[in-house]
């Protein structure tokens, strides 16, 4: 932090103390003890706090200030200590009393206290406790110490004095408890179960010793503060039962020293001879005796600094008018222009960093430099360069944060190299953004695109903020307050931040949020947040007519209350607005706002009616070298991630809640977050919502049969019950709203009505924030489909009805409520939803564990159902097989009579081998449920012909157009699902043509040029042909010995990696490709042969990633490149390299050390399709991407050698 920021950051906490000292005064004498004590610890937080800057403030200032600064914080710190001495006097009797005390009064009721005279000690101030990890020990020890361990105190004094030494998160653990007898042991066990975790305890603690601040100088603070936290570092590790031994001492010794100034680092090696290894507790009482040594020569320097004061007070005569003051002050002077103060300065032997004189701009020791650009100038001597803005007087600069309605359009100026001069700091460029605004009514309202979204706080809690999609900026941002309010870190970043209409503002820091849906949902996102203090304005910037609300009743919004105007808590930019969005639009007429679907749900914008005339506008720049690089990644190599503690929480939860009816069926809880009855009152926002979708249905009437269908056979199936007239006002209860959403392509339901449990009630809470998530518990998609393609005989299935197969405990029915009747002339009735409801937060993993409980519950019974289970289901779909005709006709028998012993029904039966289903089915009625056609079928999204046993890929192209757009062209591009990487050659083709759209920096609606229009053109003629491209599911043979190959390319597009299956058998040799995985070459150029170790990088975590997931056994595993380069990188030690290539060539070591890499020539490469892009028509006559080349279909591979170089070049 800047001196600047200091300084401002000592005025607000000296403003805080004054105040708080003024109050304290005037009401010292009427405050109670535990006011008193309240009063107390935060005047003991505002001390460390002021010390704190001043220890910051005095190693950077200059030196004739750094006296000054020394007497500014001596007398405030006397100010407090007498403040603290008069709250210790008026604290009578003491609030907490030492040990010596309390025993000291318990040995004398047993003996005469008359004749002896009582030592009173001074009372203990308690310690507040926020919630950081690191804090925890010292509050603990010093808690139980002064309030658990003193017997004088009950219960309910202790649980009060616990309230008041705790803050922020930690106090929120025991807020909601009442202050009782029996409520103290509770919340400190809950205090103790959050933050007493050994792991996370000395991770803190080694975090904060490897951060300690490196000493600027020989400062005797600094040093004394050094030796302070590392006693405080090993003192707290050996409480933990952590011994110091000789290995740790040393390393810890050499950290310390690390952190020394040149000067001290000197002379402590001068001190040992060069073969003794100086111990931690020698380096230790060298820094104490080097810290005495200069607190002894501290007040020889303090003389002659006052001398020097003295003279340079003689010489502060203004060299301009002859004052008494100094040139930057100089009235004469500031009227000047820049050009004559320069002049100036040259002529007169003044310094052009201080304006002081007899000495140059080499020997200033002055620290500060120029406000605008940074250099070593002073800020009035700064030159400010015409550039693109074009020229602006100081008036309009001064108003040009503000944008009227009806200002010009302006173009922007083009500049040249030469003429722009403008002086930028080193590490950061400039990029000019002109925004134009014409045509503006006052009377409509633009709204913004806004979701709410659940973000990750640092306890594992997912806290509801608010977002704004923004695909005009170039960074995610996240305001100050929001990320307190989440308990997340923050790393230093200094980056720029330009804005239109106003000045350059710069970011507070750097954080990492991972966040999720408002409602039920798989998907999970994480992205980096640069920190500010505020994004924008309220948005919408007045409240909207509840019609607008209206309009989209039966949409899953990703702002609920988009018409309702509030703050903005998070900016999503670009690289992640764009991948969340789907491409699907719904437009409710000209002038009235449009919806956009998105992984977030539904989000709103464009025109709505508004009163005020208020224009505001909204663009956000980064100025930064990593732009937007990470949406090239599009697709990614599936990886583990550990639970959090919360995930482990719920998976607790689960085990020691759940059982089974007499029927086997299974009854779980709800697993809650935090107390429910934080909930308020929902009753009335259900009763309008009803109405509202009786209105929308009302106009037709074909749907709302549908919906009164799907209501009644809830009600038939006895998953929702009526609520009986005497329990209608119980108070623990929550109404959750619903609608309808349609599926026209379910062959099964249609309809399906959707329960909003992220309803806010009246408190601002929602059932679904009360609610864990959980973890996932089943294999990821990409695993799944690895495993279906090595199934001789697949079988596919889903489970009808999941979710409402699993009962909820009787106890939380009551958190399920809805309002329902068949038609607006009915009573409205309430009901109970006693199954697992789709809409709420857990429904997903309560499902998804319940199955997978039941595998584990029936797997003596049923071996090869329970393996399916456990390894082939994705949610509710199957996607499993068997080696054997017999073994598949006894896996699906088991799967049926498994499911049955759950409560839970198979149905949509499909097989490449449909006959072993009529052996299974003897009943009539369950051959309703088995797909017995021909024709193609969906499975997770991937089309699939049974009768041929082939994926087929369908995708319906857009009409041709005269001009393309870059929103047209994302649309497309979207609609080609290929989680495989089968038809990776074409992808990177739109892959490429992407980043080439977003390198242009065409707008979304803006006509593409007709060199970009006609490759996509030619590219969108033949996307047809993609339907005539199979890949065979069965990819292995029958009593085959079984090789993995991977294969690496890349170019200076992209790069790729493909994965082939060789199976051996006494005939034949087959080939196939089993996956492959693409990326675009970042936008800062790579030499090629770093792009090759990139891609061997790629196919490495593809290996990892795929070998697992085959369930056969391999016999070899190898993998291949084209670069000699590469090659001979990996054969030699990562250290040689440079950091680029060692990180990567280690990573590649320890994820493959059971590969053998080898050498392919180019033109045999099939992963070289997958990094130049191809057409589909050339994609369907490439054999060497279908079946790789063709050495490997006989019994000799190439064995090309070479030796490995140790002069080898990274570049």
């Amino acid at each position: 932090m800047d001196i600047k920021a200091l300084l401002k950051q000592k005025k607000s906490v000296k403003s805080s103390i004054t105040k708080l000292l003024k109050k304290t005064e005037d009401e010292i004498r009427e405050l109670n003890n535990v006011s008193l004590l309240v009063r107390k610890n935060r005047f003991l937080e505002l001390r460390t706090e002021i010390k704190d800057i001043f220890n910051s403030i005095i190693p950077s200032c200059e030196d004739r200030d750094e006296e000054t600064y020394c007497t500014e914080k001596d007398d405030i710190l006397d100010e407090l200590e007498a403040v603290l001495v008069s709250i210790d006097t008026q604290l009578v009797p003491p609030v907490v009393k030492s040990d010596f005390e309390a025993r000291k009064q318990n040995s004398d009721q047993v003996s005469v206290s008359s004749q002896s005279a009582e030592v009173k000690l001074p009372t203990l101030s308690l310690p507040i406790f926020s919630g950081a990890t690191e804090e925890w020990l010292a509050f603990s020890d010093l808690f139980e110490a002064a309030v658990s361990n003193n017997q004088n105190l009950t219960g309910a004094q202790k649980l009060q004095y616990l309230k008041g030494s705790l803050k922020s998160d930690a106090l929120k653990i025991v807020n909601s408890l009442s202050i009782t007898n029996d409520n103290f042991e509770i919340a400190w066990k809950l205090l103790k179960d959050r933050y007493f975790n050994k792991r996370e305890i000395v991770s803190s603690l080694m975090k904060k010793f490897i951060n300690i601040t490196p000493l600027s100088g020989e400062s005797s603070t600094q040093i004394l503060n050094l030796i302070d936290s590392t006693k405080e570092f090993v003192r707290t590790l050996e409480s933990l039962e952590y011994k110091i031994d000789l290995t740790t001492d040393t390393l810890l010794m050499h950290i310390i020293l690390f952190k020394l100034d040149t000067n001290s680092r000197i002379w402590f090696e001068r001190t040992f001879s060069t073969d003794v290894i100086p111990k931690l507790d020698e380096l230790l009482q060298f820094l104490a005796t080097q810290a005495r040594s200069i607190t002894s020569s501290t007040s020889k320097r303090n003389v002659q600094k006052k001398v020097t004061l003295v003279a340079s007070k003689a010489q502060s005569q203004c060299p301009l008018c002859n004052k008494d003051h100094s040139l930057s002050k100089c009235e004469s002077f500031l009227k000047l222009s820049v050009q004559k103060r320069s002049e100036f300065v040259k002529s007169n032997n003044v310094c052009f960093n201080c304006l002081t004189q007899f000495h140059g701009i080499k020997a200033c020791k002055s620290k500060f430099r120029c406000r605008t650009c940074k250099k070593p100038h002073h800020t009035l001597l700064h030159f400010e360069s015409v550039s693109g803005r074009g020229r602006q007087t100081s008036g309009e600069l001064s108003n040009s944060s503000k944008l009227s309605i009806n200002a010009p359009v302006f173009k922007p100026a083009s500049v040249s190299n030469e003429s722009s001069s403008k002086e930028i700091p080193d590490n950061s460029q400039t990029v000019d953004i002109t925004s134009c605004i014409s045509n503006v009514s006052p009377n409509v309202e633009i709204l913004l695109c806004t979701a709410v979204i659940r973000v990750k706080d640092l306890w594992g809690n997912y806290q509801a903020c608010r977002c704004l999609l923004d695909s005009g900026s170039q960074a995610s941002l996240i305001t100050s307050e929001c990320l307190e309010k989440l308990g997340l870190r923050k790393q230093k970043a200094n980056i720029r931040i330009s804005c239109l209409g106003s000045a350059d503002t710069r970011t507070n820091g750097i954080a990492q949020i991972q966040f999720i849906p408002h409602f039920p949902s798989q998907s999970s996102f994480k992205t980096e947040v640069y920190v500010v203090n505020k994004i924008v304005g309220m948005l919408p910037h007045q409240n909207l007519d509840l019609s607008y609300s209206d309009l989209f009743n039966d949409l899953t919004l990703a702002d609920p209350m988009f018409h309702k105007s509030s703050q903005v808590d998070i900016l999503l930019g670009i690289d992640l607005t764009l991948p969340l969005l789907k491409g699907q639009t719904l437009s409710m007429g000209e002038d009235k706002p449009f919806a956009v679907r998105s992984e977030l749900g539904w989000v709103i914008g464009g025109k709505a009616s508004s009163f005020s005339p208020t224009l505001h506008v909204n663009n956000i720049h980064l100025v930064s070298d990593d732009l937007i690089h990470k949406f090239w990644e599009l697709d990614s190599v599936p990886q583990t991630h550990p639970l959090t503690s919360l995930e482990r929480s719920c998976e607790e939860y689960f085990r020691e809640t759940h059982s089974r009816d007499k029927d086997g069926r299974y009854i779980v809880r709800l697993p809650f977050n935090s107390c429910p009855t934080q909930l308020g009152q929902s009753k009335q926002t259900a009763i309008r919502r009803l109405f509202s979708i009786e209105r929308h249905l009302s106009c037709d009437p074909e749907k709302y049969n549908r919906y009164r269908q799907f209501m009644n056979e809830y009600l038939k199936l006895n998953h929702m019950i009526v609520v009986p007239e005497s329990e209608l006002d119980k108070p623990n209860s929550y109404y959750l709203p619903h609608h309808a959403v349609l599926r026209d392509s379910s062959s099964t339901t249609k309809l399906r009505v959707v329960f909003d449990g992220s309803c806010k009630t009246s408190s601002g809470h929602s059932l679904n924030d009360c609610l864990m998530v959980g973890p996932r518990v089943q294999p990821e998609l990409f695993q799944i489909l690895i495993q279906f393609r090595v199934f001789q005989v697949a079988v596919c299935a889903d489970v009808e009805k999941m979710f409402r197969q699993i009962k909820v405990h009787e106890d939380d029915v009551d958190w399920q409520r809805i309002l329902w009747r068949n038609s607006p002339e009915d009573a409205i009735r309430e009901y109970r939803l006693v199954t697992v409801t789709y809409g709420t937060a857990c429904a997903p993993f309560l499902s998804t564990r319940t199955l997978r409980q039941l595998a584990l519950d029936e797997v003596k019974n049923y071996p090869l159902a329970s393996k399916a289970t456990l390894c082939n289901f994705y949610v509710d779909d199957l996607l499993g097989g068997a080696g054997s005709r017999e073994e598949a006709i006894q896996l699906v028998t088991e799967m049926q009579a498994m499911m049955k012993k759950g409560g839970f029904h198979l149905r949509k039966w499909i097989s490449n081998e449909p006959s072993i289903f009529r052996e299974v089915f003897i009943d009539s009625q369950e051959k309703e449920f088995v797909h017995l056609d021909d024709g193609d079928c969906k499975v997770l999204g991937l089309g699939w012909s049974p009768s041929l046993d082939v994926f087929r890929f369908t995708v319906v192209p857009d009409q041709l157009e005269a001009t393309y757009t870059k929103r047209g062209v994302l649309s497309q591009m979207a609609r080609v699902f290929d989680p495989l990487g089968l038809l990776s050659p074409c992808v990177i083709f739109m892959k490429i043509l992407l980043q080439q759209l977003w390198q242009g920096k065409f707008s979304w609606d803006q006509p593409l040029p007709d060199e970009l229009s006609s490759i996509w053109r030619t590219f969108q003629e033949e996307l047809h042909l993609l339907k005539r491209v199979t890949f065979p599911r069965y990819v292995l043979k029958p009593n085959a010995v079984v090789e993995v190959h991977g294969f690496c390319d890349a170019s200076e597009k992209a790069y790729c990696a493909a994965i082939y299956i060789r199976c051996i058998s006494i005939d034949s040799i087959r080939v196939s490709l089993l996956t492959s995985k693409t990326r675009v070459a970042p936008l800062k150029v790579q030499s090629l042969p770093r792009l090759e170790l990139c891609s061997a990088l790629l196919l490495a975590n593809l290996l990892q990633a795929t070998l697992p997931a085959l369930t056969v056994r391999i016999s070899e595993t190898l993998a291949w490149s084209d670069s000699k380069i590469t090659l001979a990188w990996l054969k030699s030690e990562p250290r040689r390299w440079q950091p680029f290539v060692a990180n990567r060539v280690a990573q590649i070591q320890e994820l493959t050390h059971n590969v053998h890499w080898n050498f392919v020539s180019g033109l045999e490469n099939p992963a070289d399709c997958g990094t130049r892009g191809i057409l589909p028509t050339k994609l369907e006559q490439c054999d060497l991407w279908f079946n790789g080349p063709d050495w490997l279909k006989s019994s000799t591979f190439p064995n090309e050698e070479f030796e490995e170089n140790p002069q080898l070049q990274e570049d």
